[in-house]
């Protein structure tokens, strides 16, 4: 029984820094999409700006991934998300 309770403390923990290390990185990404979006508006060249424009779309196609990961691991953010989408 106190191994049962041990396994599960120790996938809590894990899940926890799961959780944490995706929203950093949602964090991060959601960072370099503002740093990107400003650039795009600086850059006086064009192919150099629809580079740019082709990865800020990446990134924001990072940012749903990440969410849709981010609802998957913890059903109360996911409930919260939901509840601001409709």
């Amino acid at each position: 029984m106190a191994f049962d309770a041990f396994e599960e403390q120790e996938e809590a923990i894990e899940s926890s820094m799961d959780l944490e290390m995706i929203r950093d990185d949602l964090m991060a990404e959601l960072k370099s999409i503002n740093e990107y979006e400003a650039q795009v508006e600086m850059i006086e060249n064009e192919d150099a700006a629809d580079t740019i424009e082709r990865i800020l779309e990446d990134k924001k196609t990072h940012v749903a991934r990440l969410l849709h990961i981010l609802s998957l691991l913890d059903p109360v953010q996911a409930e919260k998300l939901n509840k601001e989408l409709r």
